[in-house]
């Protein structure tokens, strides 16, 4: 990442911006479109204070982002659009050494069992791109692991590259979205629906493959919705909704038949258009 000159009195940090990050609020502020902001896989230098504790400012009640430095200059940044604190699993795939440096011969501190779940704290490359070495804490022990031994996300390894339709054809998931009154009950062999509603109404849905239209690039389904009143509408639901449900199930928080996964639905793009247009006649005849 190339050494950066950390400021007097602050310990520093390094890690990477995140792709497919959620916008922040500043973001949505027309302003800052005009100002240089990082982009994926930027380097991030985070400061911390003699004991390690990473500066924090409270931009908002309850709002708080780490002081960093990005290309020279003093930024504020979400940890949500940061590698750091995300979660990795061990794999099984020999033996997972934890080191007291990033380099194959450093010294072996201990050894980690596989399906252990890991805080990343530093990183030498960008996490997705699976090189070079994670910095985490297991049993007090603070080391490095090599990334390559890390799943790709927290959830449990038995769910580790399974795509979307082979994760989910076991199981019926029920899915309910609070803004249109939507719930879906979906079976994940063929993602048949067998109960499509939207507030009291029915309604009949296709599906198709995709990408998840926010939060980090992942496979995304899609469902088409068409209301008995003629409405249309899009559900979108992602793989992570999908097997966050499911490590619940793992975890004891919920069984089998409670799977409820995060669905995101809006008016279809023709119907948003139609309303628009109507909006548009109302205001002109007035």
């Amino acid at each position: 990442m190339g050494s950066v000159r950390c400021p007097k009195n602050y310990k520093c940090l390094q890690t990477f911006y995140s792709p497919g990050s959620f916008l922040s609020v500043r973001k949505l502020d027309l302003s800052f479109l005009g100002t240089p902001h990082p982009e994926a896989f930027d380097p991030i230098t985070l400061l911390a204070d003699r004991n390690g504790k990473l500066k924090e400012v409270k931009i908002a009640e309850n709002v708080y982002y780490y002081q960093a430095l990005w290309k020279g200059n003093e930024i504020l940044v979400s940890r949500f659009d940061l590698d750091i604190g995300k979660s990795l699993r061990t794999l099984n795939v020999g033996t997972v050494l934890l080191l007291n440096d990033p380099n194959p011969n450093a010294k072996v501190l201990t050894t980690i069992p596989m399906n252990i779940v890991l805080d990343v704290e530093e990183n030498t490359n960008p996490l997705m791109k699976r090189l070079g070495y994670v910095k985490v804490t297991h049993h007090d022990k603070v080391g490095w692991v090599r990334r390559d031994l890390l799943s790709d996300d927290e959830f449990d390894i038995q769910f580790y590259q399974l795509n979307l339709i082979n994760l989910v054809k076991a199981h019926t998931f029920t899915a309910k979205e609070d803004n249109f009154k939507t719930e879906l009950t979906i079976t994940g062999e063929g993602f048949i629906v067998s109960t499509c509603k939207v507030g009291e109404l029915d309604c009949s849905a296709t599906y198709r493959m995709g990408e998840s239209s926010f939060g980090m690039p992942e496979e995304a389904v899609y469902f088409d919705l068409t209301v008995s009143d003629g409405k249309q509408y899009v559900c979108e639901m992602r793989r992570v909704d999908f097997v966050g449900e499911l490590q619940r199930v793992i975890d004891g928080y919920i069984t089998e038949d409670e799977l409820d996964p995060f669905i995101n639905c809006s008016l279809s793009e023709s119907e948003t258009i139609e309303e628009e247009t109507a909006e548009e006649s109302s205001d002109e005849k007035e």
